[in-house]
């Protein structure tokens, strides 16, 4: 089922640690507390995410993940005992384990344990145990806060994260700077802080999110409805460059600057979007990314990994002029963009940027996307330079003049 997003509070750190390509176990930041996402090989076995002590394998609390069903278990050193079980189809080892991160949550300050699958977000948790009212299991009121690792067994783990904090609330797709937050926004997490994001979404926020960042700027304030005319008039560059494009990739890259070679192709791009028009299910890169909406309004569906078996989003966001979003390589990194306007009515322009993060030491330089059932990779090109754009587009208007 398709939820739109419900706002809860949030007071987050938005950072993860990733551990070496194949490596099993890692450290807790905090302990006691923390997440781990595990990303495993394809067709796999049934495995353990287990918590345990910093200098002993026990007392140990651990998830076992088979096909059909998880189970939660707590283990003295002298005997396993079964906390939960969860079953169904979707639960535990599917076919899209190779692309799925399986993540345990462990709050010792809350008394739970939190399951689920694709991103670390409280939406899609999947199973939840708490002790803190279980009399049957009152061995387990003291010993979580000495858990300081996570260890994965007996499969090859392609990928391991550890998140300082417990899965509780997820951020707000919405981010605003700290001059316009208020109580009432924190109390009902009406938007993300930008100062709570990673460094590189803080850069990319003091590029483009600004007042002079516009589709209306002073020396050709018809730029919008140039643009607009550009698009519904056969002969117009925007018309006839669409209608060469994939229904598919339904829009316009417009690049602003040069590959610096800090972001999967050019790190700032105007994207033009016809109304009924959109992308296909995509991820950036693992780079983070700041969209700032310039005009119109744009449907965000969410998505919890990249997969040809997951088409259908978790979640979707409607976003309006003026309006600011954010994703991260742990947080929104897989969705999809559309108009929701029917065809003929008004276009959308965003900018996008991009930016890897500075712990990024690979610097993938494809956008991974989905198309006939395939995982592909698009390489970020450009149908213009934005000055180039912009020229053409004020010619065309003049000429209709």
């Amino acid at each position: 089922m398709t939820n739109t997003f419900t706002a809860t509070p949030n007071r987050l750190q938005l950072f993860s640690s990733k551990t070496a390509a194949g490596e099993s176990s890692a450290p807790l930041v905090v302990k006691g507390q923390g997440t781990a996402s595990v990303l495993i090989t394809a067709n796999p076995t049934p495995f353990d995410i287990v918590f345990r002590p910093e200098k002993s394998d026990f007392p140990a609390l651990g998830l076992t993940v088979e096909r059909g069903a998880v189970t939660l278990w707590y283990h003295s050193g002298q005997q396993r005992t079964t906390l939960e079980v969860g079953k169904g189809q979707d639960i535990g080892l599917t076919a899209e384990s190779a692309t799925t991160p399986y993540w345990l949550s462990l709050d010792s300050n809350n008394s739970r344990v939190r399951y689920g699958k694709g991103e670390m977000l409280r939406t899609l948790m999947l199973l939840e145990y708490s002790w803190a009212n279980d009399a049957q299991q009152e061995q387990l009121l003291a010993f979580p806060k000495d858990l300081a690792r996570v260890q994965v067994t007996p499969v090859t783990v392609t990928a391991l994260e550890i998140l300082p904090i417990p899965v509780n609330l997820d951020p707000s797709p919405y981010i605003v700077s700290s001059d316009t937050v208020t109580m009432e926004s924190l109390s009902f997490n009406l938007s993300s802080v930008i100062t709570d994001l990673p460094p590189a979404c803080q850069q990319l926020y003091a590029t483009v999110a600004g007042r002079g960042i516009t589709i209306t700027p002073p020396d050709f304030p018809q730029f919008a409805q140039a643009i607009q005319h550009s698009i519904m008039t056969p002969g117009c560059i925007c018309y006839e460059e669409l209608k060469k494009k994939d229904p598919a990739f339904g829009y316009l890259r417009v690049t602003i600057d040069s590959n610096l070679g800090d972001s999967p192709g050019q790190p700032y791009v105007l994207e033009i979007w016809p109304a009924g028009n959109g992308s296909p299910i995509h991820n950036h890169g693992r780079a983070c990314a700041i969209i700032h909406v310039l005009y119109g309004q744009i449907e965000v569906s969410l998505f919890p990994a990249l997969s040809p078996a997951i088409l259908t989003p978790w979640g979707k966001v409607t976003f309006n002029t003026g309006d600011v979003t954010f994703l991260t390589p742990d947080y929104y990194q897989i969705h999809q963009l559309k108009n929701p306007l029917p065809k003929g009515e008004a276009f959308c322009a965003t900018i996008q940027s991009y930016r890897y993060p500075d712990s990024d030491n690979t610097h993938y330089e494809y956008f991974d996307y989905i198309e006939n059932g395939q995982i592909k990779q698009f390489t970020p090109d450009s149908d213009w330079t934005y000055l180039e754009f912009k020229g053409l587009i004020e010619q065309e208007w003049k000429q209709t003049q």
